[in-house]
């Protein structure tokens, strides 16, 4: 966690050094009460600066709990990245701030208090409630990214999910909630492999999806369709070094798995995360084509 990058303006006194380094640009104010090097922010990648607008609103908050994807960042819970992302928070007691004390993300939420739970020095919602918050606020796709998550890393189980959800029940957005209960799988190994299966689950629910479908005994596929259509997502990590292979090894590697399971007549589809999360109806509208092609008819 990045708390020991953060600086606590709330105790500082009106000698501190803290507020000559906000003037001069040297420190970044990223919450009222909270600042960071200027230097060490320019040096982190989106992600880590998101977790630390994240982490600072927590810190500077009196009583609200985070919630929803700003809950699931501080849990390590998948969340997709969206550059309008905004900080996420709701208040036992149901009062919004006026809108002058936003950018940050304000919700009316019943029973926030008894889901609530203290970590890093923050409040935020428990990772059932947290999950199910991201299905119902945000939509079943990104509400199975993060339930795949926390079933993976052990932070729920099936049952308190179900539980949760029942308690929940009478708020805005049960279906997603449901849908996200029913179709939860700790197999998945990245977000947007659950990105995917979650596309074709609610844009084509006449699929039936195998996530890690075992082919020829010896490779696992990210996911298959009907038992022939077989869909992987290739993240850039593969290609760059990060597991210690040079980029043509793999790219080779890649050629030869994916011949021979072709030639055993599957067909295989790959997309990159980038076009999960910036063209997700043309990758719906590519696999419906492929399932045309089997069937003789084409959407």
């Amino acid at each position: 966690m990045l708390n020991h990058e953060l600086i606590n303006l709330r105790y500082a006194g009106s000698t501190s050094p803290y507020y000559p380094a906000l003037y001069t640009g040297e420190l970044k104010r990223v919450a009222p009460w909270i600042a960071v090097k200027t230097t060490t922010w320019e040096s982190w990648p989106w992600h880590k600066q998101q977790l630390a607008l994240t982490l600072a609103a927590g810190l500077s908050a009196h009583r609200a709990s985070l919630v929803a994807k700003s809950a699931a960042r501080i849990w390590g819970i998948w969340v997709i990245p969206r550059r309008n992302e905004v900080v996420e928070l709701a208040s036992p007691s149901g009062s919004i701030p006026p809108k002058t004390h936003w950018p940050r993300k304000y919700y009316r939420m019943s029973r926030i208090g008894e889901t609530s739970v203290e970590r890093s020095g923050v409040r935020m919602t428990n990772p059932a409630r947290t999950c199910l918050d991201i299905a119902r606020l945000h939509g079943f796709a990104e509400g199975l990214v993060a339930v795949d998550s926390a079933l993976r890393a052990g932070l729920v189980s099936v049952e308190e999910l179900k539980e949760t959800r029942a308690v929940m029940a009478r708020m805005k957005g049960p279906l997603p909630m449901k849908m996200v209960v029913e179709h939860a799988y700790a197999g998945s190994e990245s977000p947007y492999e659950s990105l995917l299966r979650a596309l074709i689950i609610e844009k084509i629910p006449s699929a039936t999806v195998y996530p890690q479908f075992r082919v020829l005994g010896k490779y696992r596929a990210d996911l298959c369709i009907d038992g022939w259509l077989i869909i992987e997502v290739d993240g850039d990590t593969k290609y760059d070094g990060t597991y210690g292979k040079a980029p043509e090894t793999v790219v080779k590697e890649q050629m030869r798995r994916q011949r021979e399971i072709e030639n055993q007549r599957f067909t295989v589809l790959r997309f990159g995360p980038k076009e999960l999360v910036n063209d997700p109806n043309r990758v719906v509208e590519t696999i419906v084509e492929y399932l045309g092609r089997k069937t003789g008819k084409v959407a």
